[in-house]
């Protein structure tokens, strides 16, 4: 017996209120210890402007000490890398392998339109197991939201 193929529409169909009678509607069960790294300067303000929101147990980090990495992500258990510019390749691939080391689940963010950000997009994509291209903001709030953060 073959299941049906997936189609396009298909997550519409989870909009029905027959679908949303199974949606988990509380907060994770367990609060993440999570680290947020800023790659760049604009990053670095748009972390400054996060540390300001309520939070469980998240660290951030406006600008990456690479000396100081393995002081930073002791105990982690997600870490949240944010690019604005692309001069944080060195930084990106630096926490994300020192997080497949220690089994740290990865995000990386990029804020911007993706063709001014390739070079960052290209850093983060071998190490973020959630790679999102966004230019709002607010994006960066609901994942952390979700994880636990």
């Amino acid at each position: 017996m073959t299941s049906p193929p997936t189609l396009l529409n298909s997550c519409a169909w989870a909009a029905t209120a027959r679908e949303a009678a199974f949606r988990i509607d509380k907060p994770p069960a367990r609060v993440r210890t999570s680290r947020v790294f800023a790659l760049d300067p604009g990053a670095g303000t748009v972390v400054a402007d996060l540390v300001r929101l309520p939070w469980h147990d998240t660290r951030f980090i406006p600008s990456v000490d690479l000396g100081r990495l393995d002081d930073e992500l002791r105990d982690a258990d997600f870490a949240m890398m944010i690019a604005t510019a692309d001069d944080g390749a060195a930084a990106a691939s630096a926490i994300g392998h020192a997080c497949a080391h220690r089994g740290i689940t990865t995000a990386g963010i990029v804020l911007g339109l993706g063709y001014q950000t390739t070079e960052a997009v290209a850093a983060l994509r071998p190490h973020a197991r959630v790679l999102l291209v966004t230019e709002d903001r607010q994006d960066i709030v609901e994942i952390l939201s979700e994880v636990g953060a």
